[in-house]
């Protein structure tokens, strides 16, 4: 039985991000797929929750679970101070823990692995502490590439700063991402267009492509409500997230309203408590933190997804296309995925295609149903978690023997 040791800068549990989502899909398919699992986790402060498992307690699927409270909040003076006299990206600095540390090489120390599993760029931080206590290949498991987002970020940033500074962070981001794809023993990225950037950088080492899956597809029935409804589920401290719903609300939600006057806009998200303000306009409700993101995305006649900046895959068009939901996305939200404009989704660059595609889909029934059932389709034949993970466990094998 292969041994994994799984490194991840959020915790495994609960699932109320699509970071998280992606993270808990892959580890509990290893664990289903054979494998014993190890997981050591931050908590940060984003992620702190009343959750059991965030507090230790073990999910069925792990080995052993541990978790480590880290402080990643962004703190002016480091931050300065990081930008005049450190060429690392303040982004991952932040991740930096003495007690991480610690108990990383209690767990080295006591344990033999087959895999050391990275769920995320912050772990390169403790690759050399790996390496000076095991020989056992250590992978990184790319979410995203960190650079491209940042990048995206400084192209539509307002104030000349904000602008200035994103731009520095991605090309130390991009420095960083290209010297990590050399240190690691294989890169494991979860979309096409990532993998292909790291195989152009990454010299002899494998990059398998192991795509976010999802363990549940099944087309759900649509809300009894008969006002139309439109949603949004994103972490709102993510800031391309809180980006997206303003532009959507400002640019596109008014000319929906104009088409629809009786049309809901409901927004929920990791961070997002019902009494935050959001940008003001008609029909809009608050939902606040679901307990449960499949439900809520249930509740919906149809998704939204208006973002400017991303990279890997937005796990929140798979959730909803497993539910048989129809998205309105942009071309940036869709990046890496095998979909076609007016067959999964509706793909949308502009304030006025994107009230259009919105304002048909409410209004068409049947669109809502065809568009939901091809998008079931293509999650059911390509994003089925359990043949996605047992292919990476397979890959996993072959590393350790070195084949």
């Amino acid at each position: 039985m292969m041994k994994v040791l799984v490194l991840a800068p959020r915790p495994l549990w609960p699932a109320h991000d699509g970071g998280t989502v992606a993270s808990v899909h892959c580890v509990s398919g290893l664990a289903a797929a054979g494998a014993e699992v190890t997981a050591l986790s931050m908590v940060t402060e984003k992620h702190m929750t009343s959750g059991i498992y965030a507090c230790g307690a073990k999910p069925d699927y792990l080995t052993d679970y541990i978790t480590v409270q880290v402080n990643t909040a962004i703190r002016p003076l480091p931050m300065i101070l990081n930008l005049f006299f450190s060429g690392e990206p303040y982004d991952l600095a932040r991740f930096r823990s003495g007690e991480y540390s610690k108990a990383l090489r209690r767990i080295l120390t006591g344990n033999q692995f087959d895999i050391i599993h990275c769920e995320g760029l912050p772990l390169v931080l403790y690759l050399n502490g790996i390496r000076s206590l095991t020989t056992t290949p250590v992978v990184l498991r790319a979410h995203n590439l960190e650079h491209t987002i940042r990048e995206m970020m400084a192209a539509t940033a307002c104030c000349p700063l904000s602008k200035y500074y994103l731009s520095l962070l991605s090309r130390r981001l991009k420095k960083t991402e290209a010297k990590t794809a050399r240190q690691f023993d294989a890169v494991v990225p979860i979309s096409e267009p990532d993998a292909a950037w790291f195989r152009s950088i990454s010299g002899d080492k494998p990059v398998f492509l192991a795509e976010a899956g999802t363990d549940e597809a099944l087309m759900l029935p649509e809300p009894s409500q008969e006002n139309p409804r439109v949603g949004f589920i994103g972490a709102m401290n993510w800031q391309p997230n809180a980006d997206a719903i303003k532009w959507f609300i400002s640019e596109v939600w008014s000319g929906v309203i104009r088409r629809i006057p009786s049309a809901t806009l409901h927004i929920a998200g990791r961070g997002l408590r019902q009494t935050d303000v959001l940008p003001p306009g008609p029909n809009i409700i608050n939902v606040g933190e679901p307990d449960n993101a499949r439900e809520f995305i249930a509740s919906n006649h149809v998704m939204i997804a208006p973002l400017f900046a991303g990279s890997g895959i937005r796990i929140k068009i798979i959730e909803a296309m497993s539910a048989g939901r129809p998205v309105v996305a942009t071309p940036v939200a869709v990046a890496g995925l095998p979909v076609e404009n007016g067959r999964e989704l509706a793909v949308a660059s502009d304030p006025a295609t994107f009230t259009a595609a919105i304002v048909r889909l409410l209004e068409e029934p049947e669109l809502r149903a065809s568009t939901g059932e091809r998008a079931l389709r293509l999650v059911k034949e390509r994003y089925d978690n359990t043949v996605i993970t047992a292919r990476l466990l397979e890959f996993y094998k072959k590393l350790r023997h070195g084949s």
